[in-house]
């Protein structure tokens, strides 16, 4: 068999090339499904003289908070802690026309002023339902809402659903060209998830960028109330030997 060398990584790569006359196909597969889950991710940050001061006063608010959430029948188990931060604060001094002689603190130049507790975090329902009155309990106590997305319980299910579809239409619309070309489809000599590749290696060189693998979309607009429709993709690229007729 020929072989064919091409670059990729500054590496010399050889591979063979299976010069039997083939098909090659390839597809998508695409779900549109209504969210059921709702993410909201909030951030808290104060400013006191103590550490302790600073703790207390976010732990009180985010205590409010998951108090309101139980009252909408929100579990508490739902709001999952990403980051609980300490900073020391500092006042930049100025120059002589009142401007920040730096854009970075330096403690052993400028005024220490307390301590900044910030805390961020993300609340996950499992409804889309009640999203405005969670984003007012938050709102009445100070808290950000930094995004507000939406996704699927069922996210894998749907993942897999669209891979089976992208494979199905692509055998199948080989199956289509192979008979109306006077043979059948015979043995499946390769298959990659994304598109882009090439015929002959079934690779995907740096000259021309990298496949696209299977991309799932869920996003909708940041902050939205309504939630859209979450669109769950998948591609693939497969070769199949083309057989005499039977």
């Amino acid at each position: 068999l020929p072989i064919c060398a091409f670059a990729q990584d500054s590496t010399i790569v050889q591979q063979e090339i299976d010069r039997r006359p083939y098909i090659y196909i390839e597809a998508s597969g695409r779900i549109e499904i209504a969210a059921d889950l709702t993410k909201i991710a909030i951030s808290l940050s104060e400013k006191r003289k103590s550490p302790e001061e600073a703790t207390k006063l976010i732990s009180d608010k985010i205590a409010q908070f998951r108090s309101a959430l139980a009252r909408l029948g929100i579990a508490d188990s739902s709001v999952e802690t990403k980051s609980f931060q300490f900073a020391k604060v500092y006042l930049i001094a100025k120059d002589k026309k009142g401007e920040p002689v730096s854009s970075f603190a330096d403690p052993d130049r400028d005024k220490f002023d307390g301590f900044r507790a910030t805390y961020d975090a993300v609340a996950t329902l499992a409804t889309t339902d009640r999203i405005g009155e969670v984003l007012s309990s938050a709102s009445a106590l100070g808290i950000e809402v930094d995004s507000v997305t939406f996704a699927s319980s069922r996210e894998a299910e749907y993942v897999e659903e669209v891979r089976k579809i992208a494979a199905d239409k692509a055998r199948s619309r080989a199956e289509v060209y192979a008979q109306s070309l006077g043979g059948t489809l015979g043995d499946l000599l390769n298959v990659k998830e994304g598109t882009g590749y090439n015929p002959d290696t079934m690779a995907y060189t740096t000259l021309e960028g990298y496949a696209d693998l299977a991309v799932l979309d869920a996003s909708t607009a940041p902050m939205a109330i309504a939630p859209g429709k979450l669109t769950y993709e998948a591609s693939v690229s497969a070769k199949w030997a083309l057989a005499p007729a039977k």
